[in-house]
């Protein structure tokens, strides 16, 4: 527990944290990636260099600032990070070196002398804070190798099957190498994917939704070759037979359970997680007539998963709709907006309110944009729910 005293301290220093925090965070990393350069193995190279990293940093560093006299507010967010950092391979023994660092960037920006009462009360806080992680990742990584097919640490995987999906878009069928078992993983779950490209020094992970179903004997990633993507040009470029190292699957962007109906709204790549999701909702008997599933692209030709989808569809009779930017072979041509969500909702008999989930994945700016829709229509914040690719923030 913090003293009384800490706990002021550190609220006070929520001005200049709001004013500084970027700041703050930006010299946190350099600094740490100078005496620490072996951890460039597990930080993404390209949020350092557009600022996303220490963003989401300065965004965390002010929620618990904020929340420090409520830490329940901040379960959901330690449950989420600690997810990713077990795909990551955190270990315990990085926390200090973080927490050292991080100190000496607060006292180095805001100017503080040594000893000052701030930096005494944050490195109180930060301790307990990093306990609250170091014990929350150790009981994942406990509970993930405990089930059957489980793992802890990276795992050989081969690729066994490449598919190209679109001319930017292939999937990556993933077999264990040792042919063991694979564990059950829910829908919305991510691998972190470690991998070495010619063209860097560190070795790279990233974390890829999970779009086929549970139960396989495979893992499938489906990836789009980014522009500045280290890794997915990399996979890209990888012939079938290729070696890869697996994290096992985590993250909680999961289905809602107790919602009776549910409302899958995917932009480009980010179906990934959500077919996924609808292919546990149908597994798990919700039926057809509760689930939309709405699918934007720029036009047919970057339909990510047609025939899949197609097919399934066909096969199971969920309402299926298609928003096209940049064709009329789909049932809206131009941007999703809240007059078609509606018309899509009210035609199909989608009661907002009753228990409805709603669940986003896609751009930033695509998940805000739909994300006001939906507030505009009357669902509650807290039934929508969304995913970020790359450092966790806000939409």
């Amino acid at each position: 527990m913090l003293s009384q005293q800490t706990i002021e301290t550190v609220q006070s220093t929520i001005p200049l944290l709001a004013e500084h925090g970027q700041k703050i965070t930006e010299h946190f990393y350099e600094s740490l990636f100078k005496a620490h350069p072996e951890l460039k193995n597990i930080f993404n190279e390209n949020n350092q260099k557009d600022g996303n990293q220490a963003r989401a940093l300065a965004d965390a560093v002010f929620a618990y600032a904020n929340n420090i006299t409520n830490f329940e507010a901040l379960i959901p967010a330690v449950q989420r990070i600690a997810n990713k950092h077990v795909s990551l391979g955190i270990k315990p023994e990085q926390y200090p070196i973080v927490g050292q660092h991080l100190l000496a960037a607060i006292q180095e920006v805001l100017s503080l002398p040594d000893e000052h009462p701030a930096l005494t009360a944050w490195a109180e806080a930060y301790g307990v804070l990093a306990d609250v992680f170091i014990n929350t990742e150790e009981d994942l990584y406990k509970e993930k190798e405990s089930v059957d097919g489980g793992w802890r640490g990276f795992r050989e995987f081969v690729i066994a099957d490449i598919v190209s999906e679109t001319p930017e878009v292939k999937s990556f069928y993933l077999q264990p190498k040792d042919k063991g078992a694979l564990p059950v993983f829910h829908g919305g779950q991510y691998v972190g994917i470690k991998v070495s490209p010619d063209n860097s020094d560190y070795e790279q992970i990233r974390q890829y939704s999970l779009s086929g179903q549970s139960g396989k004997n495979y893992l499938r990633i489906t990836t789009k070759a980014e522009l500045q993507g280290l890794v997915s040009n990399h996979l890209h470029k990888s012939p079938a037979e290729t070696v890869v190292k697996l994290q096992v699957p985590a993250g909680v962007f999961n289905l809602d359970l107790n919602a009776k109906q549910h409302v899958f709204i995917a932009g480009g790549v980010g179906i990934t997680p959500l077919l996924s999701m609808l292919y546990e909702a149908l597994a798990k008997g919700v039926t057809a007539e509760n689930i939309l599933f709405i699918q934007c692209q720029r036009d047919e030709e970057n339909q990510i998963l047609k025939q899949e989808l197609t097919s399934l569809q066909l096969e199971t009779g969920f309402r299926y709709k298609t928003s096209f930017i940049d064709s009329d072979n789909g049932d809206n041509k131009g941007y999703l907006n809240a007059s078609i969500l509606n018309k899509w909702l009210t035609e199909d008999e989608f009661n907002i309110k009753t228990a409805t989930a709603v669940y986003l994945c896609g751009p930033k700016p695509f998940m805000a944009a739909v994300k006001q829709c939906g507030l505009e229509l009357g669902f509650a914040e807290e039934s929508i729910h969304y995913e970020s690719f790359g450092p966790t923030t806000a939409i």
